[in-house]
């Protein structure tokens, strides 16, 4: 879906102030027309290296991108809450696709959600059916997020602040067992695994389905378990098909294996200097920022 992006070949100045972040400014008279979305991943992309967010900053730019008729995007493979809790009152102003693809937001409003067969979920509740705690296993649903009781989330702060991490365990449902009659409907499974078993456990669990669900890295040793084909460039593509626009318009930055899809799709696309290799090949650009300092502001 990606076009070669040969005609912007000088498209790009960079300044130094702008609102208070790096802007890259885009001058090419095609590129004017085409970027309408922006989007963006949050842990290790948009987020700091604690996992905030300068909403001050974010407000300004949105109020740029809303003079332009700019769309902006966050594709995430977080829940809609810990969203609303990092955005505030700007999550009215931003679209969510979260749970990677899953589950899609405008203006703060459930339009659309995807949950796993329930066959698929039995299937893979037995799999992992005594080593939830150890591998920090996570059941994302319509319902809320599921846990079994006695699980200690060890990664978190990496990147997120103590407060956050005490308002994810206030958010979990602990349970004794896993039942499907719980969730109303699974959106996602995840595992804290560790970068050291991280590969391991990616091939084990696509070994395992036949192709039905399948497991990404999604960053500090965190792996997401999904439905095949339901990912954040699914979740786009929905957003294209409502909005009557084109993946060539879309700019997308990410640092993930869960990104890649999105990364694909997007006309151009930027992996963030941290991201992992795989990213970096699929991406148009390479951003030499930590995060996203980068936002396109004059088309």
């Amino acid at each position: 879906m990606r076009q070669t992006k040969e005609r912007i070949d000088t498209a790009y100045k960079e300044m130094n102030e702008h609102v208070g972040l790096k802007v890259v400014v885009i001058e090419s008279e095609e590129t004017k027309m085409e970027i309408k979305v922006i989007a963006t991943d949050m842990d290790g992309t948009l987020l700091d290296p604690r996992g905030q967010l300068d909403l001050p900053r974010l407000e300004k730019i949105l109020d740029k991108l809303d003079q332009r008729g700019v769309r902006f995007v966050i594709a995430t493979g977080n829940e809609v809450h810990r969203m609303r809790q990092l955005l505030g009152h700007l999550a009215e102003r931003v679209v969510l696709v979260v749970a990677n693809g899953a589950r899609i937001f405008e203006n703060n409003e459930l339009i659309q959600a995807q949950t796993w067969d329930d066959a698929m979920v039995d299937r893979a509740l037995a799999h992992f059916k005594g080593r939830e705690c150890q591998d920090q296993f996570v059941v994302t649903a319509m319902n809320g997020g599921f846990v079994k009781k006695g699980t200690v989330f060890t990664e978190l702060d990496k990147f997120m602040t103590p407060e956050m991490i005490e308002k994810l365990y206030q958010r979990m449902n602990f349970v004794d067992e896993f039942d499907s009659n719980l969730f109303g409907g699974v959106l996602k499974m995840s595992m804290v695994v560790g970068e050291e078993r991280s590969e391991s456990v990616l091939q084990e669990i696509n070994d395992l389905f036949d192709g039905h669900v399948r497991a990404v890295s999604s960053g500090y040793g965190c792996i997401d378990i999904l439905q095949d084909g339901i990912h954040k460039a699914w979740g786009l593509v929905e957003l294209l098909k409502r909005w009557n626009l084109k993946p060539e318009q879309i700019m997308a930055f990410g640092d993930s294996e869960n990104d890649i899809e999105m990364l694909e799709l997007a006309g151009i696309s930027y992996a963030m200097e941290n991201a992992e290799e795989a990213v970096k090949r699929v991406a148009t650009k390479s951003s030499s920022q930590p995060t996203v300092r980068q936002v396109f502001t004059k088309f």
